[in-house]
């Protein structure tokens, strides 16, 4: 019978972990880096690198790397045609779900106006109400309408990046 120590097992579950949440297309070690650093490296890659990575931050790495999305939406119009496209494309609630969040990005953000591109609006529209499953549906719903009240009423100031990567705290780090 193998044995092995809590050392060594412990070691190969990280590994099998690690292993197990690459993504076609996405550079070796992304998400073994620093939020601050993913955020820089980000910024380097053409759109479709950037869109496999974000969409396997959302869909595969547990915790989802939510804060990716705003450092995406900070290209703003550059990036929107091929999104739109990436949209257009999307047949799964989850692609859907985190393609709209980065539209709610841009427009929390002020990078891009969402609300103004009345065919986005209509496209956005029509996919989320086709979506299957009620939980995604309703939180890329209530990210539709927080698009639109911020076409109404003003947009809030954007946060910082930085801000938001400084107040995230893993288990493993001290305060």
């Amino acid at each position: 019978m193998l044995q092995v120590s809590a050392r060594t097992g412990f070691a190969l579950c990280v590994t099998v972990l690690v292993c197990s949440c690459t993504c076609r297309g996405v550079p070796k070690g992304f998400f073994l880096q620093p939020p601050s650093q993913q955020a820089h490296e980000f910024q380097k890659y053409d759109f479709e690198t950037q869109y496999r990575i974000y969409i396997c931050s959302q869909q595969k790495v547990e915790p989802p790397l939510l804060g990716l999305a705003a450092v995406f939406a900070r290209e703003g119009s550059r990036i929107v045609p091929p999104l739109k496209v990436k949209l257009a494309n999307a047949d799964d609630d989850k692609s859907v779900r985190d393609i709209a969040f980065v539209f709610k990005e841009m427009s929390r953000l002020r990078t891009y106006d969402v609300a103004g591109d009345k065919a986005l609006m209509r496209e956005l529209r029509d996919k989320i109400s086709a979506m299957q499953d009620p939980f995604w549906r309703q939180m890329a719903e209530d990210g539709f309408q927080a698009i639109r009240a911020r076409s109404s009423a003003g947009q809030p100031e954007p946060r910082a990046w930085k801000a938001v990567t400084h107040t995230v705290r893993r288990p493993w780090q001290t305060l």
